[in-house]
């Protein structure tokens, strides 16, 4: 998982960073660090979300539009 797909989870969920963290169980300075990209996506911060969050077909979709506005 890269970090634009980290934040755009949260951005779906419509939390901030400090609410998002409490959501995953980490802190908030590791979700500021995954999103500034000076911090990868561990296994553990991927299983957390995977536990918290499951991904639909609407989301999905947001993901690849949000990627394609990014180029």
């Amino acid at each position: 998982m890269d970090r634009e797909t980290f934040k755009s989870i949260r951005l779906w969920l419509g939390m901030s960073q400090p609410e998002f963290s409490e959501f995953l169980g980490i802190s908030q300075s590791t979700v500021s660090r995954i999103e500034a990209g000076s911090r990868s996506v561990t296994d553990l911060v991927r299983a957390k979300i995977a536990k918290n969050f499951e991904p639909t077909e609407d989301f999905i979709e947001f993901l690849e539009r949000s990627k394609k506005l990014a180029l």
